[in-house]
């Protein structure tokens, strides 16, 4: 199964995250799929944050157990299988 970009957004941001060697995901959010990134602690969020800038729209947090998740809402995905 891979994650495919549905937008611009998306696939700059895939490009970026591979660049830098930062891992993510394909994440609900509401009734979309997006690209997730998970971060141990908000210092690592904002470590995250220098490295990717601001130009990949709108982020929301989500928290699973102890798992804390960064949503781009505005990357927009589909998960397809190889």
């Amino acid at each position: 199964m891979s994650i495919q970009a549905k937008n611009v957004i998306a696939q700059q941001l895939l490009d970026k995250l591979h660049e830098v060697e930062f891992p993510f995901e394909a994440r609900n959010f509401g009734e979309i799929l997006c690209i997730g990134v998970s971060v141990q602690d908000f210092a690592q969020a904002f470590h995250l944050g220098t490295l990717l800038g601001l130009s990949y729209g709108r982020v929301a947090h989500d928290k699973i157990g102890s798992q804390r998740i960064l949503i781009f809402q505005d990357a927009l995905v589909d998960i397809t299988s190889d």
